[in-house]
């Protein structure tokens, strides 16, 4: 397929401004000098109105002196008239000028003129003269138009040229970037920097990109990360699954993992599986249940997954009786994910603590431990899918970075929020806060 032409953009801007330019330039010449409109003819028709008082005054023979002496100075031919529409004269060797008509003697009782497009009729106060003036059309001025013309289209053209390349420029390099981007190369910016609507767009392109390569970059880490994950207990489940066959007294202490691996597993399909169906369909299912309830189930479930762990229950007055309206096996989720969080990073001497506060119309779970805890840099990352701030493959912070990402989404989609508070060194509190009620 053949490839369009690309039309310039400084041809069309071009185009524009010059037409532009044009339309006002002929607008400015044309409209005040040959659009006779009665305001515009005023200031005639006050002279012509003061001569043909003075003219009115004088006897025939004044009137003849004063008459030629005027006619070389008129822009225009005028013509006296009597009362009973006798000429008393007329400019130049033309005919005379149509005597005033009905309609405009009419007018002069009301008014010291009449005026029309091309013609003016005056009456001295005294009613014994009238007069008919038709000013000439002025001829076109060429000598001057056509060189500031000139100069106005150049001066456009360079403005053009200069403004085109401002805009063209970056919307290239955008362009550019763009079709790079999108034939799978994954860097290419835009690198606009203009404080303007452009700058806007090339700025907006580039968070873009940087978001669509950092969920590329993700997809693809979560497909290495899910296969190690399997990879791992799988393995380990057929070592105990053909130590049994061969050496049932040595698979016995590996067959005692095999549920351990199978509970990762579970853990691992079922995190991915919500984080898809919450993404597909937000709604949850909702049931009035016991806050305390929740956080029995959830220590419950800690105790029983790491048996060496020490779980402190902080009581707080007032919380064993609140009932929220959630869905208990999402929020028990999110609840396990922050409890194995602080489990996988901090030393396994180290106690967690859960504790249950009622806070006005929510209920804040705060899930503490006494680990590494996390940089400021961490932290605004520690809820993007698939990132994980331990980046090793060792068993014991294994996993695909989805446990704080899914456990937000839960939390939102209660209408409640999961905030990180960490230092280094000093442990990381998350605090998961859901509303009693739905909004």
């Amino acid at each position: 397929m053949t490839p369009r032409p690309r039309r310039r953009l400084v041809l069309r801007v071009y185009a524009f401004t010059a037409a532009l330019s044009v339309a006002i330039m002929v607008a400015l010449l044309v409209l005040p000098r040959y659009t006779r409109s009665a305001r515009y003819l005023e200031p005639q028709a006050a002279l012509v109105q003061f001569l043909v008082e003075r003219w009115s005054l004088k006897d025939a023979k004044d009137l003849e002196i004063a008459f030629a002496r005027i006619e070389p100075r008129l822009r225009g031919q005028l013509t006296l008239y009597t009362t009973d529409d006798q000429v008393l004269r007329t400019t130049g060797s033309a005919a005379p000028l149509e005597p005033p008509t009905a309609d405009e003697l009419a007018a002069l009782n009301s008014e010291k003129w009449s005026l029309d497009w091309t013609r003016m009729v005056v009456r001295s106060d005294d009613g014994k003269l009238l007069a008919v003036y038709s000013p000439n059309r002025p001829g076109f001025p060429w000598s001057w138009v056509l060189p500031i013309g000139a100069i106005i289209l150049v001066v456009v053209g360079a403005a053009s040229i200069w403004f085109t390349r401002r805009l063209a420029l970056p919307l290239r390099r955008l362009s550019d970037a763009a079709q790079a981007f999108g034939a799978g190369d994954t860097t290419a910016r835009a690198n606009i920097h203009r404080e303007d609507e452009v700058g806007d767009v090339g700025r907006a392109f580039d968070d873009m990109a940087d978001r669509t390569a950092t969920l590329l970059h993700s997809q693809r880490q979560l497909m290495a990360d899910v296969s190690h994950e399997l990879r791992t207990p799988l393995a380990r489940i057929r070592v105990a699954l053909e130590l049994v066959g061969e050496d049932p007294v040595a698979a016995r202490d590996v067959l005692s993992d095999v549920t351990i691996d199978l509970d990762e597993i579970d853990q691992l399909i079922e995190d991915i599986l919500t984080t898809a169906r919450l993404d597909a369909e937000p709604t949850i299912k909702r049931r009035e249940t016991a806050v305390d309830d929740v956080a029995n189930r959830a220590a419950q479930r800690f105790t029983t997954r790491h048996p060496k762990r020490e779980l402190e229950r902080l009581e707080v007055a007032g919380h064993t009786d609140v009932a929220i309206s959630c869905d208990p096996l999402l929020l028990r989720r999110a609840l396990d994910n922050l409890l194995d969080n602080a489990a996988k990073y901090s030393e396994s001497s180290a106690p967690v603590r859960l504790v249950v506060t009622p806070v006005g119309a929510s209920v804040a779970f705060e899930v503490v431990d006494r680990g590494i805890g996390m940089t400021p840099d961490e932290l605004a990352r520690a809820f993007t899918p698939f990132w994980r701030a331990d980046m090793s493959r060792t068993r014991k912070t294994g996993g695909v970075g989805l446990g704080l990402a899914l456990a937000r989404r839960i939390a939102r989609a209660h209408g409640g929020d999961v905030t990180l508070s960490s230092a280094p060194g000093t442990g990381t509190t998350a605090r998961l806060v859901v509303p009693r009620t739905a909004a």
